[in-house]
């Protein structure tokens, strides 16, 4: 019999802006909503270095609500609007993320995203310990 799905919301990260959770965990793995890089204090979208950081914490919380976390993820996928030509940044950004081991990416550029500010989203697949 193959395993339930169940949905994942934790305090914390912004709370989904749609019908859906921050995560499904089936199995062995976790499959995050998208994540942007919205400040939780302030509200606000920094440059896209900043919304890459910001949005792999917030992976990294719902992924600890999980029963995971960033470290284990094992697939990450980045969309980013197409206008995006600081991809030092995001790499940067993204490298300090991950400081142990790379998951496998890809990065998909994209003509808009939901808000106007938004510069990227970030979801990921990992494993659940």
């Amino acid at each position: 019999m193959a395993p339930q799905p169940q949905a994942v919301l934790v305090e914390g990260p912004p709370a989904p802006t749609g019908p859906f959770p921050h995560a499904t965990v089936v199995g062995d793995l976790v499959y995050t909503s998208g994540q942007a890089g919205r400040d939780r204090e302030t509200g606000e979208m920094g440059d896209v270095g900043a919304q890459v950081a910001q949005a792999l914490q917030n992976l990294d919380d719902i992924l600890h609500g999980a029963g995971s976390c960033l470290q284990r993820a094992v697939k990450v996928t980045l969309y980013l609007r197409d206008d995006v030509t600081d991809m030092a940044a995001v790499n940067a950004a993204y490298a300090a993320g991950f400081p142990e081991r790379r998951p496998s990416r890809s990065s998909v550029f994209v003509s808009r995203l939901k808000n106007p500010d938004m510069l990227v989203e970030i979801e990921v697949v990992a494993v659940v310990r």
